[in-house]
């Protein structure tokens, strides 16, 4: 059962950073002189994982697993549900997430992505 969920969410995150390839070519534009530290924290190509909500995810009903994480100047969040959670719940979770994500990361794409039983039953992408 492990297993699952660990090969369900190392999907997600492979779907993720493939939707993130776009993101690389506008983190090639010229960037203003002015960042903050969390907006440089932001763009490496290294996840910067958002504790705060991932452990706010991971306590939601129906979530057995959840990252929240920036990377390549994207906010990316990954929930792996139970079997019992409805498409019409799980699309709800991410919407509500992609909002959260979009609230603290104004400035980024947002993309939030749902796994049931190995296959991705929501991915919400906000502008």
């Amino acid at each position: 059962m492990k297993l699952k969920i660990w090969t369900s969410l190392f999907l997600v995150l492979l779907l993720a950073v493939g939707c993130s390839a776009n993101e690389e070519k506008k983190a090639n534009e010229p960037k203003k002189e002015e960042t903050t530290a969390k907006e440089e924290q932001t763009q490496t190509s290294e996840p910067v994982q958002n504790k705060e909500l991932t452990k706010k995810a991971k306590e939601e009903k129906g979530v057995l697993n959840g990252q929240v994480y920036t990377q390549n100047g994207m906010a990316v969040g990954t929930l792996v549900l139970d079997k019992k959670v409805s498409d019409a719940d799980a699309k709800k979770l991410a919407e509500k997430y992609a909002k959260e994500l979009k609230e603290e990361y104004k400035n980024m794409k947002v993309n939030v992505q749902a796994v049931r039983g190995g296959k991705n039953v929501a991915n919400i992408t906000l502008d």
